[in-house]
């Protein structure tokens, strides 16, 4: 049996807000611009935890 988590796997925009001190706009426009590796499902942008972990810190 696996044991559970509460860390999430991926982001969505809130909480890329959250970790940046952002406002919503500016999330969007980041995700836009290809500025790190996203995916959409439905109307939702999803991005990996580690690959915006490894964005942040500039790797």
């Amino acid at each position: 049996m696996e044991a559970k988590t509460d860390e999430k796997i991926m982001l969505g925009v809130k909480d890329i807000m959250k970790k940046m001190g952002i406002g919503r706009d500016r999330a969007y426009e980041i995700i836009k611009r290809g500025e790190f590796r996203s995916i959409k499902v439905g109307r939702r942008y999803l991005v990996h935890e580690e690959v915006f972990e490894n964005w942040l810190k500039g790797e």
